[in-house]
């Protein structure tokens, strides 16, 4: 995948990763990094070219269910409420491609539902407990 990122002084530079599918899972094999135009790459300029986001990006267009992640921000409260087992479902669909997309799942399961990450996790054991995710 080749994107070009744009640094925090408005240079922009061409970064493309190679990834293969290893176990499951895209793990990057490569990555190459070029100036748009003839500047060398400076040890500033590596730092603020963010991988992170770059691919986090480029697999929320791959993975539907990220994407949910990414874009959905509200506060859902359910405190107190047994939960349905289609927001079991919703819970093991986010883990399973954050899991895929190597972004960490309490994480991504809390943004997504607008919890916290420890409520995340114990909504991520109640998935467990109905065999929705295969237990560790």
């Amino acid at each position: 995948m080749k994107k070009t990122f744009t640094d925090k002084i408005g240079k922009k530079w061409d970064v493309t990763l190679a990834t293969k599918l290893i176990n499951g899972r895209q793990e990057i094999i490569s990555v190459k990094i070029e100036t748009t135009d003839s500047t060398p790459v400076t040890r500033r300029a590596l730092s603020d070219i963010s991988l992170e986001e770059i691919l986090r990006d480029e697999l929320a267009v791959k993975l539907p269910a990220l994407s949910r992640i990414l874009e959905k921000r509200e506060k859902t409260s359910r405190q107190g409420r047994a939960h349905s087992d289609d927001d079991l479902q919703e819970v093991a669909e986010i883990y399973i491609a954050a899991h895929k997309a190597r972004v960490p799942v309490q994480r991504a399961v809390a943004n997504a539902q607008g919890i916290t990450i420890s409520t995340a996790a114990k909504r991520i054991m109640a998935a467990r407990a109905k065999n929705l995710l295969p237990h560790k």
